[in-house]
């Protein structure tokens, strides 16, 4: 009787989902979902005189950058993005470390904004991508 009881409960919450009430829950884990903040990437164009065909966002460019997995590549990318939307006085601090640190020289690459439902890119790969901004790394010296 008790479970019937707290199961009615539960379903009643449904007419609210905004509020549960303790100790009775719809048991809708992760209902109200936060918008997710937008998403950067560096698309590779060229790397050290060497054509990327077709283009490839860093953490996809095994072969052609030493690490693509990296997680600290990665936030930078972000940052740096962020900073070309919203704050292009410190865009450039960004890309000096990201190439200073993280690619090779005479790197051609565009920093992007990315565009996914992160299901469908899971299980397709597909993405969409927004042009920011252009950058070439510098040559490496003699």
């Amino acid at each position: 009787m008790f479970l019937a009881a707290y199961f009615a409960g539960g379903i009643l919450t449904l007419l609210h989902p905004e509020q549960e009430v303790f100790p009775v829950y719809s048991w809708f884990l992760f209902a109200l979902v936060p918008p997710s903040l937008p998403q950067y990437g560096l698309l590779l164009h060229e790397v050290n005189g060497r054509v990327v065909e077709p283009a490839r966002l860093y953490q996809e460019a095994d072969g052609f950058v030493a690490t693509p997995h990296s997680v600290t590549a990665y936030k930078l990318a972000q940052q740096l993005g962020f900073a070309i939307e919203r704050h292009p006085l410190e865009a450039e601090s960004y890309r000096a470390v990201l190439e200073e640190n993280w690619l090779p020289p005479a790197t051609r690459y565009e920093v992007v904004r990315i565009k996914a439902d992160p299901i469908v890119r899971w299980k397709s790969g597909h993405y969409d991508v927004q042009p920011l901004k252009t950058f070439t790394s510098a040559p490496s010296s003699p």
